[in-house]
């Protein structure tokens, strides 16, 4: 049976060429397996369902190597899984491994897959290269926004900006402390939802148990 492996990093990146590409190999709609995820590792559900589908005299038919994935390593390992499980693997950037080898001879199917374990060893080296200067690049732009300060991960919700705000929280604690106004008059005054307010409380009492001078 024809198979075929499709895989894209995000919900937002089209698949359609993929798709048509490998329809033009007599593959059918039913038989795809299509990963929405990225390509750093093979925990991938549907590449999963691909491994327990497949059987011995299958082809798996994928668009580029980088699709199967980035690391070398892992790309070796999987491509023996299949060799073993007696699975056809055939990469549409490799054009040498749509080769079929039942007309022709040892000797030329010995020189075919040289050229094409090469081929995959010059690939899949692109492929992780691809990769380390992704996160490379990714890491250069983290840095150089933290040093415009920019701030990364969960916000702080409840964090004083400055001495501004902490002097109007304090003005506007005090006055619902000693009953002046209601716990909704003050977080509405301070424009604040119910959550915010009571944790900033919790907040502004411990900065001031903190700060508070012992005998």
């Amino acid at each position: 049976m024809k198979l075929g492996y499709i895989r894209v990093s995000t919900r937002e990146q089209n698949i359609d060429r993929q798709i048509q590409e490998l329809f033009k190999y007599g593959i059918e709609e039913r038989a795809l397996f299509i990963d929405h995820t990225s390509g750093k590792d093979f925990n991938r559900p549907q590449y999963e369902a691909l491994k327990q589908y497949c059987r011995n005299g299958d082809e798996l038919y994928i668009h580029e190597l980088d699709r199967l994935g980035r690391s070398k390593k892992l790309i070796f390992e999987e491509l023996n899984f299949f060799k073993e499980a007696g699975v056809i693997v055939r990469i549409l950037d490799i054009p040498t491994t749509l080769t079929d080898f039942t007309v022709h001879n040892e000797m030329s199917k010995t020189i075919m897959d040289m050229i094409n374990n090469l081929l995959l060893e010059v690939l899949s080296t692109l492929a992780e290269q691809e990769l380390l200067k992704l996160h490379k690049r990714q890491r250069e732009g983290i840095d150089a926004a933290k040093e415009k300060g920019v701030q990364f991960g969960r916000p702080k919700k409840y964090d004083f900006i400055n001495k501004e705000e902490y002097d109007k929280f304090s003005y506007t604690y005090n006055l619902w402390k000693n009953n002046h106004i209601t716990a909704v008059e003050a977080f509405t005054s301070l424009g604040v939802c119910k959550t915010t307010f009571y944790a900033r409380v919790k907040q502004y009492e411990a900065i001031n148990e903190k700060n508070k001078p012992t005998d």
